[in-house]
């Protein structure tokens, strides 16, 4: 592997695979008609509550009872809690990107899953939270990392967009051209965001995806830097991350003793995330056939839970095997 890719080429392709990755959320971010984010109403709360919390619980419960039966060690148990962590939530950007794909992603449909994906994703941060608070960083260290992650997001929507939107305003006057764009500084001012979503210990992607959200969706903002990007962020790029990605999954390390377990629990996890979602859905008196697409797209997972779980395998938070393991799911 070193002949192929040397340790400085695996570096320089890792840090342009993720320049690539946060730019395409920042794109994917742009796609979405920010308004749908203040009509999430009962229906969605209720489907995406059921959608996290039925893995969440009964998978839990799943692994304390093969932990007694089967002797599970600790380590390999604290590990496939993470693991039903990551399967129980929806991420919010991924199911943003299969609606988009599928032309779908303003459509009823598109828009209660948009909504319930936004419900499920806050449950996970809200555990996420809770379990730092009371096992990890402390109550005081949580609740000033919550408060500079708000602080972020808060300068996103009322510093960063009025910005950007002014700049682009004054550049259509000085130019005479109603769809020309201020390109490097927009570029500048995600950079910006990114390295301080870093800082604050978030990915760099968490920044540049609401920025893109923030702004409007339309022409000449949306358009134009969906127009300069996608080639190179989409196209190009983000390839890279799903490559650096692959390079780090070794199927040949995965070791027989407890896979059989691990893999029955995320095949239990995504069933009950499954038929839970089906069955609020149909609760919420929503058709047969919408209510299985729902389940379906809320039980999709990309480049987020990818990205996840190669964060957990570095900081040693899961075993090689639950990556591979994951990798292949």
């Amino acid at each position: 592997m070193e002949m192929v890719f040397p340790i400085s080429g695996k570096i320089t392709l890792q840090t342009f695979s993720n320049v690539g990755f946060f730019m395409h959320l920042f794109l994917l971010g742009l796609r979405i008609d920010a308004s749908i984010l203040r009509k999430a109403g009962s229906k969605a709360l209720l489907i995406g509550t059921a959608s996290y919390a039925f893995p969440f619980s009964l998978g839990n419960l799943t692994v304390l009872f093969l932990k007694n039966t089967f002797q599970i060690p600790p380590e390999v148990a604290h590990c496939i809690h993470t693991v039903i962590s990551l399967n129980a939530m929806t991420s919010f950007p991924v199911t943003t990107t299969v609606l988009a794909e599928l032309n779908i992603l303003n459509s009823d449909l598109g828009r209660l899953a948009t909504n319930c994906s936004i419900v499920c994703e806050a449950f996970s941060w809200v555990v996420a939270l809770v379990f730092r608070m009371f096992l990890q960083d402390g109550t005081l260290a949580t609740v000033w990392s919550f408060a500079w992650i708000t602080a972020l997001l808060l300068a996103i929507f009322f510093i960063c967009r009025p910005l950007i939107i002014w700049l682009t305003a004054r550049r259509s006057v000085s130019v005479d051209k109603a769809n020309d764009i201020p390109f490097f500084p927009i570029v500048m001012v995600l950079l910006v965001i990114s390295l301080g979503s870093e800082v604050l210990g978030v990915h760099a992607a968490f920044g540049a995806f609401w920025l893109g959200v923030s702004l409007p969706d339309g022409p000449p903002l949306g358009t134009g830097l969906t127009t300069k990007l996608e080639m190179f962020a989409s196209c190009l790029m983000l390839p890279c991350f799903i490559a650096i990605s692959g390079l780090q999954t070794n199927f040949l390390k995965i070791e027989q003793s407890h896979v059989r377990v691990i893999e029955a629990v995320i095949l239990i996890t995504y069933t009950c995330k499954f038929l839970g979602t089906a069955a609020a859905s149909v609760y919420c008196s929503i058709k047969i056939g919408d209510a299985i697409s729902l389940a379906l797209l809320m039980c999709c997972q990309g480049v987020i839970e990818i990205y996840t779980s190669v964060m957990w395998k570095d900081e040693k938070v899961s075993l090689q095997n639950l990556h591979c393991l994951f990798a292949s799911v």
